[in-house]
């Protein structure tokens, strides 16, 4: 959990950078920005931090290379030396133009702050922002002169969309620090510098990780194993879904063997959903814990993409919220057609 409410910004540097492909894209500042007008640091905190919602946080790869992960190494620098901050964030700045070998890399500012005050897991700690700038927006002043109104555009940053930025939290440094991110701009491969070669990460193995995980082996399991080629009936997997998402929604605390029970029951279903779940760890490098804290924002996350729904030709779709028993599968033979049957108590 994060909270802002008694951040400071401490420290300030507004750099350029771009693709390295571009040498003259690179560009240092002399010094820090000094800020004194309370109305811009406000303007400032807006920008660089209200993008950063619940969600995943990472940790910096430094599995096997210690302190020759680049960004660890400068960080570590700046939190433990802050008066050598100038200095590490133009190695910073640096190291972003040499991972980014992507021609289509756009030319931005890049700025690094270092913030005081930060809450996160209910302790305050610095934290070093960096954020990166790649698109403008126009936008529309008016002003009057005199007794007429003039309309003139101008083209800038909109503070409520930030378009890449990261926030490492000065805890756990023997793992490689706790680190949220905002990556807003396409996926494409070129896009993928940012969080792959720059920050170099892991996603932290938390409830986020594990309720996010979990949800998608549910997912997958239903539309690729419960399926008519495998002699199960399109009511039986809405009903999979069905259950393990209520499971997920009226648990605080995930329990696999209590899950595999209540939701599928089967000795022998069970042992096929757990031969697909050890399939898709490997397959995707995902470490399933037995028990975990369910992650609410995870669960609304994941929840947009588990709507058990029943797909008809191209006419009808079927979206089931409730009992599934409540539909049933028939065949007219003077129609040769597959048909549904609904019950329900009252129309609403």
């Amino acid at each position: 959990m994060i909270d802002f409410r008694n951040v400071s910004l401490e420290k300030f540097v507004i750099h350029q950078v771009g693709s390295r492909f571009d040498s003259s894209s690179l560009l240092l500042s002399e010094s820090e920005l000094v800020i004194h007008d309370s109305e811009l640091k406000q303007v400032l905190l807006t920008y660089f931090l209200s993008s950063f919602k619940p969600g995943a946080f990472y940790e910096f790869d430094i599995s096997g290379i210690g302190e020759n992960h680049n960004m660890y190494k400068y960080c570590k620098a700046i939190f433990n030396n802050p008066e050598e901050f100038k200095t590490n964030s133009d190695l910073i700045t640096k190291w972003l133009h040499t991972t980014s070998q992507h021609p289509n890399i756009k030319t931005g500012e890049l700025y690094i702050a270092l913030f005081k005050n930060c809450s996160i897991d209910g302790q305050e700690v610095d934290c070093l922002g960096v954020f990166k700038s790649e698109n403008k927006d126009v936008f529309l002043k008016v002003y009057q002169n005199d007794q007429q109104f003039v309309a003139e555009h101008d083209q800038g940053i909109n503070i409520r969309k930030l378009d890449k930025g990261c926030l490492i939290f000065n805890v756990y440094e023997e793992s490689g620090y706790k680190i949220a991110i905002v990556d807003k701009v396409n996926k494409s491969a070129e896009a993928q510098y940012w969080r792959t070669d720059f920050l170099n990460l892991n996603q932290i193995a938390d409830g986020y990780y594990q309720t996010e995980n979990f949800m998608q082996v549910c997912q997958q399991f239903g539309n690729e194993v419960l399926t008519e080629e495998n002699n199960v009936e399109k009511a039986q997997q809405i009903a999979f879904l069905q259950r393990s998402d209520d499971y997920f929604k009226n648990s605080k605390l995930f329990d696999n063997e209590d899950f595999t029970k209540k939701v599928i029951g089967q000795n022998e279903a069970i042992e096929v959903f757990e031969d697909y779940k050890k399939q898709f760890a490997d397959n995707y490098g995902v470490e399933f814990a037995d028990s975990f804290v369910v992650s609410k924002p995870a669960l609304s996350k994941s929840r947009r993409y588990f709507r058990p729904v029943i797909k008809l030709d191209r006419n009808f779709h079927l979206y089931v919220h409730g009992d599934p028993e409540k539909i049933e599968r028939g065949y007219d033979n003077n129609k040769q057609m597959n048909y549904y049957k609904l019950f329900f108590n009252e129309e609403t």
